[in-house]
Parts: structure tokens; C-alpha cells; sequence
């Protein structure tokens, strides 16, 4: 380890570093706090061996300074006194520094000290190598909460929070909003026909549809079985347009359906389109009710709620 000796009187800072050498580290002779933090400035340094009582700074002053000039970077901090009696002891510790001796230092109490600053300093910057990699994995963590796991898309709770993000901007600045309920046609029957991996497929297919043709600012996520849900910062037309888009490009797409024969045997879906206005709960359903529409008048087409078809 690199280890700073503090101590104003030469003799001891010269017997301690000593002592500290014979054990095998790497010893920073310091006369001054202001020294000390002059080589922690500029070495990579893991214990510090400091004097209390000493001109200028003394060694709890030194001890904070310390901590404070890089928080992610830790160093031992070792407080040598000649108090002897537990209050002092007890100030030391209560400070915030990591282990007290009393002058005239013992080498074997020196030597269990560095035993444990190794043990702690060689954790700390273990620690330190990992906490990038446990951030990722807690980010990634969260971010799979809040994905579906079939479609990519981001799921029920993930709805929920983009949600309330939207109708605040649209609350605080105007910001308009619409959103599309999409569901493929006779899902059930594609399942009981072809089974639920051919299922699951065709939902994944028409997810991968619905990502290519919004844009960047646009949002998509899993609402239900077979339901997706697109929210989109523009007016309730252009909503529809992108909508309808995305209709064409599924039908376009061929996705077989076995549960349709025929020329119209291919994955098709159906959307009703509702601006964003009032509570969430009231365009939501809005939006549901057009698509039921939609479905009733055919399937395979766009809604719009509040519109009536000519």
C-alpha cells in the first residue's frame, strides 16, 4: 500500500515510517497536514498515519479535508495521539477516522492497523470496479419491468408512467396529444386455429411493424392480449393518419392468418383514435370505443372517436 506518515516531530514520523517500510509499503513522509494533502493530491495514496496535535491543521481537520477532496475515492485514515484516555479515543472514531493508536506507537498494534486498512482499502476499490456493473444491471433491471417481453414495447405500468409525463406537457404547456388503440382482427380464432406460438408471432411481427412506421418522438406499447397502444404528440388527425399507416403496413406485411382462408387470409388490424383531452381514463375509453367501432362496422379500418362514418 502507499501510506502517508504525518507527524510535525521528525523522530516519530521517521520511527513510524520505518516501522511502516519493514512491513512492505510504500511510505509519504509528511511534516505538515498541508503536505500531506499535497502527495494525496498527486499519488494514488490508501492509508493515511496522522499526528492529532499538530500547527496549523491538526489531524481531525486533516481527516475531513481528506474525505472531502474525492468522495468516490476512499483512504484509510489512522489518527496517532498521546492521549491515551477513552474520551479522546472515542472523539477520534466519533469524527469519522478509521482507527486511533497511542503514542509511543507499538509496531504490532501498527502492523494489525495496515492488516485492516488493506482488508478495507482492497474492498473499497473492488467495490468501485463493480458499481458500473450493478448500475447497468439495475437500469437494465428496470428497464425489463417496464418491457413486454414478446413485443419490446413497453408494457401496462411503462403505459401508465409516458402517460402521465404527456398530460402534464399538455396540462403545463399545451402540448396536444392523441393516442391509437390497435388490435389484430380474430386473434382468438389465429389462436385456436394455428396455436398460441403462431400467436405470439403475428404480435410480434405487427409490434415490429408498429415500431418502423412511428417516428422517434412517437410512443408504442402492449395494452392487453392482442392490443397495442400508440401515443403520439400531435393532433387527433395526424394521429389517425399514422394510424392508418400503420394499417396498411400490417395488411401489406402478409402475416399469414390460417384462421382466414382465402385472399384475405393475412393479419390484419383495426384502431379507434381518440385526442387526448380530459382525464386519462376518458380518452382512453374513448379510444377503446372507437375501436370497437371499427370493429363492428368490419374490422380492418380506422375510427375516430367523436366522428361519425359518412
Amino acid at each position: 500500500m502507499n501510506v502517508v506518515v504525518v507527524d510535525d516531530d521528525e523522530v516519530i514520523r521517521l520511527v513510524i515510517s520505518q516501522m511502516v517500510r519493514s512491513f512492505g509499503h510504500l511510505v509519504f513522509p509528511a511534516e505538515t497536514a498541508d503536505a500531506a494533502l499535497g502527495l494525496i493530491g498527486r499519488e494514488r495514496i490508501d492509508v493515511v498515519i496522522s499526528d492529532w496535535m499538530m500547527p496549523g491543521k491538526d489531524g481531525l481537520e486533516l481527516w475531513g479535508l481528506v474525505r472531502s477532496m474525492e468522495p468516490f475515492r476512499y483512504v484509510y485514515f489512522i489518527l496517532v495521539t498521546a492521549f491515551s484516555d477513552r474520551d479522546h479515543a472515542m472523539t477520534a472514531l466519533g469524527g469519522g477516522v478509521d482507527d486511533f493508536l497511542v503514542k509511543p506507537v507499538d509496531a504490532f498494534d501498527l502492523r494489525l492497523r495496515l492488516i485492516s486498512a488493506d482488508r478495507m482499502t482492497t474492498l473499497h476499490r473492488r467495490l468501485v470496479e463493480i458499481m458500473p456493473v450493478l448500475e447497468q444491471q439495475t437500469l437494465e433491471a428496470e428497464a425489463s419491468a417496464r418491457t413486454d417481453p414478446l413485443t419490446g414495447l413497453g408494457n401496462r405500468r411503462k403505459v401508465g408512467e409516458e402517460l402521465e409525463v404527456f398530460v402534464s406537457r399538455r396540462d403545463r404547456y399545451g402540448q396536444e396529444f392523441g393516442v391509437a388503440l390497435l388490435d389484430v382482427d380474430h386473434f382468438e380464432i389465429l389462436n385456436d386455429s394455428a396455436g398460441h406460438q403462431a400467436g405470439d408471432e403475428a404480435l410480434r411481427k405487427v409490434a415490429e411493424i408498429v415500431r418502423r412506421e412511428l417516428r422517434v418522438a412517437d410512443q408504442a406499447f402492449r395494452f392487453g392480449g392482442e392490443g397495442l397502444l400508440i401515443v403520439l404528440p400531435v393532433g387527433v388527425e395526424r394521429v389517425a393518419t399514422a394510424a392508418e399507416r400503420v394499417r396498411r403496413a400490417v395488411e401489406f406485411a402478409r402475416i399469414p392468418h390460417p384462421g382466414r382462408p382465402g385472399p384475405e387470409g393475412v393479419v390484419t388490424v383495426s384502431a379507434g383514435v381518440a385526442a387526448a383531452e380530459g382525464e386519462m381514463a376518458w380518452f382512453l375509453a374513448a379510444a377503446d370505443a372507437a375501436l370497437h367501432r371499427a370493429k363492428a362496422e368490419g374490422r380492418n379500418r380506422i375510427t375516430v372517436a367523436g366522428l361519425q362514418p359518412a
